[in-house]
């Protein structure tokens, strides 16, 4: 026996496509964010791990970044270009480059994370901080789970 069709409220409802819709909607708020300082979200997840986790390799940012290594090295070399990182060779492997934020670069991660912390604002006006961080908790449990 052949299932019926779903219909589009069906749809709708499955959390797959709530998470889909929800995510492009943050990255809509985020990008707007972010266009202001002229950095794509790549760049912004780029820049990021490059703050955060200092004189990391390619490989360490895309994991942190959670995005291609392609679009990731896309993302370092404009912000070479820009003057916001430098590349370094690594004292314990001179093949390996390590990726270094200058001061420029600190100072706009600086403004960027202010501005990302608007949309997170957002968010927890929206569903209020109790619910905020259920959300987050849910999703880190979700996150390990499909990895």
């Amino acid at each position: 026996m052949v299932k019926p069709t779903p219909s589009a409220q069906q749809v709708r409802n499955r959390i797959s496509f709530g998470l889909h819709t929800a995510s492009r909607l943050v990255k809509q708020a985020s990008v707007a964010q972010l266009k202001e300082l002229e950095l794509s979200q790549a760049q912004w997840r780029a820049l990021s791990g490059v703050c955060t986790e200092p004189q990391a390799t390619l490989q360490q940012l895309t994991a942190f970044a959670q995005i291609s290594q392609p679009l990731l090295s896309t993302a370092i070399k404009v912000l070479e270009e820009r003057g916001l990182v430098s590349r370094i060779t690594s004292e314990q492997d001179r093949r390996s480059s390590l990726i270094v934020a200058t001061a420029a670069g600190e100072q706009i991660y600086r403004e960027a994370y202010q501005k990302m912390m608007r949309v997170e604002e957002q968010i927890n006006n929206i569903l209020g901080k109790r619910d905020g961080e259920k959300l987050k908790a849910l999703l880190d449990t979700l996150v390990a789970g499909l990895e």
